[in-house]
């Protein structure tokens, strides 16, 4: 159950007629840095290094969803790609750009590449490992969902209006945590306002198989992912301009150097030669 605004000084009020923004967040990557018994993961093959959390915005959820959901229709009644392992997995098919066959992968590309009114803003998180345990307590959750307060600070600025958020499922605590989340976020954009406002959310966590609109932050992360990890620029390239803004959260010396920022936007888009080296092995 969504905990209420009420016990914050600034209530929501009931609004007779209230727009509505959308808010679909998911993830590339993962918060681990141990395994079972406390082992320790880092620099050990198949540990991830990064974890990115993204999110896209929208106002119409409607023609979105219908037009996704029209594009795998497509895919299924065509021959040329009905046959494909990802489409005919005996579990169902949704899109997912790290199981969808590379045929699938190029046509979604495009597709988003040609979808407008959407935003898309993301945090890459380096999995540092004393940050870990000095900043989140050696606790997953508390870092991935401090990314994911980060994500949504500075974002949740309309007072007349209900934003809806859904995150992709991970287990039976993110409703609360992420809940928490949103209402810190809240409270530290209002701290810097002269007067706050009130801001009215409802959020829920959802199935990616489900919500087709996370295909759409699916892709868009995972076409970042390859590009930082693996340095193939075809996907990232393709769709940079759909990048609204990045946020390289550990990057910390690009604090400090003047003229320098680890915010990426459309005058200052991302590229590896901007960003301190990524390490494939993690950070001690």
């Amino acid at each position: 159950m969504i905990k209420s605004l009420e016990k914050k000084t600034f209530k929501i009020n009931s609004l007779e007629k209230t727009s509505k923004i959308y808010l679909f967040i998911d993830e590339s990557g993962d918060p681990a840095f141990y395994a079972s018994r406390k082992k320790l993961l880092v620099g050990q093959e198949g540990f991830k290094p990064i974890l990115i959390i993204g999110m896209i915005k929208v106002e119409d959820k409607k023609t979105l969803r219908q037009s996704i959901i029209g594009f795998m229709d497509e895919l299924k009644a065509d021959p040329l790609y009905n046959t494909l392992p990802c489409i005919t997995n005996p579990d169902g098919w949704y899109l997912h750009a790290s199981y969808d066959n590379n045929e699938v992968q190029v046509r979604f590309c495009d597709f988003i590449r040609k979808l407008n009114d959407f935003k898309f803003y993301c945090i890459i998180g380096r999995k540092k490992l004393d940050l870990f345990h000095k900043k989140h307590n050696g606790n997953e959750t508390e870092f991935y969902f401090d990314l994911v307060y980060h994500l949504l600070k500075d974002r949740l600025n309309e007072e007349n209006t209900e934003y809806q958020i859904f995150l992709s499922a991970r287990n039976r605590s993110s409703q609360s945590a992420l809940n928490q989340a949103i209402l810190k976020a809240i409270d530290r954009d209002n701290s810097r306002r002269k007067n706050p406002i009130n801001i009215n959310f409802k959020c829920n966590v959802v199935l990616s198989k489900l919500t087709p609109e996370l295909s759409v932050v699916d892709y868009l992360l995972w076409a970042l992912q390859r590009y930082i990890l693996k340095g193939e620029q075809r996907f990232y390239k393709a769709l940079e301009n759909k990048y609204n803004l990045i946020i390289d959260l550990y990057d910390f010396d690009k604090y400090r150097v003047k003229g320098k920022s680890n915010y990426y936007h459309a005058r200052n888009r991302f590229t590896l030669d901007k960003a301190d080296k990524f390490r494939n092995d993690g950070y001690i």
